[in-house]
């Protein structure tokens, strides 16, 4: 495609995406409204299919451009195509009338359900474009019947068998949405019953030009499968023919969009505008090919807006909303994004794994930096905000190496690093504790450290770092909220965030568990485990820090993200947390005595922050520390370090 092409390609897909986020001295553009696969009218219904109306598709504008090159394009534009929706089968679907009085004869086994009459190979004769069903519905194939030989249908398309899915009804669309393509949309409306197998299939079929000749045969051009969301989010396509590329040929552009929100995360504000990105798929005498540069640019072009709003006093707020929005966008079409990751066997729709395919493979972006550049921008918007903590926790996402240069800029800025130097190293062994309980250390208000062991708590003088007998208590590392018992955080394939776990009693059998507000890729991973956006590996158990635990619930920190888990309705939720936390801080906890500092393993080290004070990310030895925890202002950390307590200060 030549330079020239290429830019209307681009300004024709951006155009749209740009005005649904906001623009402000964009070129203008004559609207278009392509046609669009939303929930499918019930077979036989008289509107059209997909619920699409008669003149939701068309040849739309070649894109809008500047300068002198507007009129001409408007001058040049061509009329819009008004799309022409199939027709219930008559007689029962047993056979098909065509003009003249001959009529195509349904396969055996198989009813016609729907179809078009149209002159597809040119001979002056209407042919016969039906899909012939199964009798449960879940296998069928779309048929072509010429005229001039209606008793030798050919079969355009068939269902994939891996996509009959037992127990669900589907609504059969077919229109044809250009001049020469037609699409048939198979949805298998399942319900709250979704096989794991389940998706929407969409073929689309190539009609021979005039310049084919006589007798040519309509062919399959393209297959997609949209599989189905998690619950509360909701994923669409549009389809547009048009010449993108200006070369005489219709070529066609899949827009796909993700509405909703995960549980538990918040829903879009009233008025968000959707987010959507565009497949493209350019005719050639071969067939439909996909340009490579597509959703690329346009994701690309989404996280440059957001960046923009992120630095906005007024707009960061909803900067940080839309960097998740496009997150889960991503994740959702590309299954090399960070969170797509393949979970054979298991429900993909709870899992939250790439839901749009291209025929039996799904779709690969290529863009290795576009995860590293939304959480960039969330940063930037929290930043912004004044949330520090929720800044770092974005930027924390994936490994060093992905961030990128400017989010480790931005992360030296919000958290100097320091060398951690060890003061002291207790001769009193701490307690043994399972990750993530409330641990064997636990500073006082004047500054001594309190170490539970054994066969008790000694004391650590914070002036002379003498050990002494303490009379104090032991203090439980059981992280209670009244009778429920947190324990522990996972990763699971099939889930799409991840998980806190519960016990309502210390009796109970069995742990309940809560959807967090982080996805199945955010979130601490234990030491030496490996992210994989494209491979998930069973079930893995997440470190977390507790801060608190009340009747109310339980608060804890993966990483740098702060997470309140509310126990009192029947149902449990969880949000986000802001710092500081209002709740008192346990011993053991990953805070101080006051509350107003805590001490969470983040960013390759550990981060030390203080409410009003500094947040500084301390290197070194503490590293090699766990169950770390804070004295008051934050000069110093105690960690267990083998056998021993080790008390740290920043140099």
């Amino acid at each position: 495609m030549h330079d020239r092409s290429r830019s209307k390609l681009l300004r024709a897909v951006l155009l749209p995406l740009l005005a649904a986020t906001g623009c402000d001295g964009c070129p203008s553009s004559r609207p278009y409204t392509p046609y669009t696969l939303g929930s499918a009218a019930p077979s036989g219904a008289p509107s059209s299919p997909g619920g699409a109306l008669p003149d939701e598709v068309g040849a739309a504008d070649a894109g809008a451009v500047d300068g002198d090159d507007a009129g001409a394009a408007d001058a040049a534009a061509p009329a819009r195509f008004t799309a022409v929706p199939s027709v219930p089968a008559p007689d029962g679907g047993k056979r098909w009338p065509l003009d003249g009085g001959a009529a195509v004869a349904a396969p055996t086994g198989r009813t016609f359900e729907t179809g078009l009459l149209l002159d597809v190979d040119g001979d002056g004769a209407r042919d016969l474009v039906a899909w012939a069903r199964s009798p449960d519905g879940l296998r069928g194939e779309l048929l072509f019947a010429p005229a001039a030989r209606p008793g030798a249908p050919r079969t355009l398309a068939a269902l994939p068998g891996d996509l009959a899915a037992q127990g669900c009804a589907p609504r059969v669309g077919l229109s044809q949405i250009g001049p020469a393509m037609l699409a048939l949309d198979f949805d298998p409306q399942c319900g709250a019953h979704l096989p794991a197998r389940a998706a929407r299939w969409i073929a689309v079929i190539r009609l021979p030009g005039a310049a084919s000749g006589a007798g040519a045969l309509p062919e399959l051009a393209l297959e997609l499968r949209l599989r189905t969301p998690p619950p509360d989010e909701a994923l669409s396509a549009a389809l547009e023919v048009a010449d993108r590329d200006a070369d005489g040929r219709d070529d066609l552009v899949v827009s796909v969009g993700l509405a909703g929100a995960l549980r538990p995360f918040p829903a879009p504000a009233a008025g968000s505008p959707e987010l959507r990105v565009p497949l493209v798929f350019l005719d050639r005498p071969a067939g439909l090919s996909r340009d490579a540069a597509q959703p690329g640019e346009a994701l690309r072009g989404l996280v440059a807006s957001a960046l923009r709003d992120a630095r906005g006093k007024a707009t960061a707020p909803a900067a940080a909303a839309a960097a998740h929005r496009l997150r889960r966008l991503h994740a959702a079409l590309c299954a090399d994004a960070a969170g797509a990751g393949a979970s054979a066997g298991r429900d993909a729709a709870r899992a939250g794994e790439a839901l749009v395919w291209v025929g039996p493979s799904p779709v690969r972006c290529n863009e290795p930096g576009l995860a590293a550049s939304i959480d960039h921008a969330e940063a930037v918007a929290a930043a912004t905000r004044g949330a520090p903590l929720a800044a770092i926790a974005a930027l924390d996402r994936g490994d060093a190496e992905a961030r990128s240069r400017e989010g480790s800029k931005l992360l030296a800025k919000l958290a100097p690093q320091v060398t951690a130097a060890a003061v002291y190293r207790s001769i009193a062994a701490p307690q043994p504790s399972r990750p993530g309980s409330l641990g064997p250390l636990a500073f006082e208000a004047n500054g001594d450290l309190l170490i539970r062991t054994a066969r008790g708590v000694v004391r650590v003088d914070h002036a002379t770092l003498g050990e002494s007998a303490a009379d104090v208590p032991p203090w439980s590392a059981a992280v209670l909220a009244g009778p429920a018992e947190l324990v522990g955080v996972e990763r699971r394939c099939d889930a799409p965030t991840l998980l806190a776990l519960f016990r309502s009693s210390p009796d109970a059998v069995g742990a309940m568990e809560v959807p967090l507000p982080l996805l199945r890729d955010q979130g601490p991973r234990a030491r030496g485990g490996a992210a994989s956006p494209e491979r998930c590996a069973g079930t893995e158990r997440v470190p977390f820090s507790p801060l608190a635990a009340s009747e109310r619930g339980f608060d804890i920190a993966l990483g740098a993200a702060l997470v309140s888990i509310d126990l009192r309705s029947a149902a449990p939720t969880s949000a986000a947390l802001s710092f500081p936390l209002a709740t008192p801080a346990p011993r053991g906890a990953a805070r101080s005595p006051d509350g107003k500092t805590l001490a969470v393993p983040a960013a390759g080290g550990l981060l030390v922050a203080t409410a009003g004070g500094a947040t500084r990310l301390w290197g070194g030895d503490t590293a090699l520390g766990s169950a770390c925890v804070p004295a008051n202002g934050g000069a110093r950390v105690a960690c267990v370090g083998g056998a021993a307590a080790v008390i740290y200060e920043a140099r």
